[in-house]
Protein backbone atom coordinates (compact mmCIF):
# COMPACT_ATOMS: atom_id res chain seq x y z
CA UNK A 1 0.00 0.00 0.00
CA UNK A 2 2.61 2.21 0.46
CA UNK A 3 4.14 1.67 -2.20
CA UNK A 4 1.21 3.17 -4.26
CA UNK A 5 1.08 6.19 -2.18
CA UNK A 6 4.67 6.55 -2.96
CA UNK A 7 3.90 6.42 -6.57
CA UNK A 8 1.10 8.66 -6.37
CA UNK A 9 3.43 11.08 -4.07
CA UNK A 10 5.60 11.29 -6.75
CA UNK A 11 3.52 11.90 -9.63
CA UNK A 12 1.85 14.65 -7.45
CA UNK A 13 5.21 16.10 -6.99
CA UNK A 14 6.24 15.79 -10.65
CA UNK A 15 3.03 17.37 -12.09
CA UNK A 16 3.09 20.41 -9.51
CA UNK A 17 6.71 21.06 -10.50
CA UNK A 18 5.22 21.05 -14.25
CA UNK A 19 2.28 23.29 -13.30
CA UNK A 20 4.12 26.53 -12.55
CA UNK A 21 1.29 28.94 -12.56
CA UNK A 22 -0.38 26.80 -10.05
CA UNK A 23 -3.65 26.54 -11.30
CA UNK A 24 -4.47 23.24 -11.27
CA UNK A 25 -3.82 22.48 -15.18
CA UNK A 26 -0.48 21.58 -17.65
CA UNK A 27 -0.91 23.84 -20.39
CA UNK A 28 1.40 23.15 -23.64
CA UNK A 29 3.34 26.05 -23.38
CA UNK A 30 4.32 24.66 -19.48
CA UNK A 31 5.14 21.20 -20.59
CA UNK A 32 7.42 22.77 -23.17
CA UNK A 33 8.83 24.89 -20.81
CA UNK A 34 9.75 21.85 -18.80
CA UNK A 35 10.74 19.43 -21.73
CA UNK A 36 12.67 22.11 -23.71
CA UNK A 37 15.40 21.89 -21.12
CA UNK A 38 16.53 18.23 -22.52
CA UNK A 39 15.19 17.83 -25.87
CA UNK A 40 14.84 20.38 -28.59
CA UNK A 41 12.26 18.15 -30.30
CA UNK A 42 9.26 20.42 -30.21
CA UNK A 43 7.18 18.53 -32.11
CA UNK A 44 7.63 15.13 -30.44
CA UNK A 45 6.94 17.15 -27.42
CA UNK A 46 3.53 18.47 -28.74
CA UNK A 47 2.48 14.65 -29.67
CA UNK A 48 3.81 13.70 -26.02
CA UNK A 49 1.23 16.77 -25.07
CA UNK A 50 -1.90 15.13 -27.02
CA UNK A 51 -1.37 11.89 -25.92
CA UNK A 52 -1.91 12.83 -22.30
CA UNK A 53 -4.38 15.30 -22.76
CA UNK A 54 -6.68 12.88 -23.54
CA UNK A 55 -10.21 15.38 -23.51
CA UNK A 56 -8.27 17.30 -26.04
CA UNK A 57 -9.10 20.79 -24.06
CA UNK A 58 -5.23 22.41 -24.18
CA UNK A 59 -4.69 21.52 -20.74
CA UNK A 60 -4.15 18.12 -18.77
CA UNK A 61 -5.67 17.53 -15.47
CA UNK A 62 -4.10 15.48 -12.47
CA UNK A 63 -6.32 12.54 -12.96
CA UNK A 64 -5.30 12.72 -17.25
CA UNK A 65 -1.61 12.64 -15.88
CA UNK A 66 -2.10 10.02 -13.42
CA UNK A 67 -3.68 7.68 -16.33
CA UNK A 68 -1.14 8.34 -18.44
CA UNK A 69 1.73 6.68 -16.40
CA UNK A 70 -0.76 4.14 -15.37
CA UNK A 71 -1.01 2.79 -18.89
Amino acid sequence: MSSTKNIFDDLRSEFDRLDEDRDGYITLKEFQAFHLKTTNDASAIAKAFAAIDSDKDGLVTFEEFQRAYKD
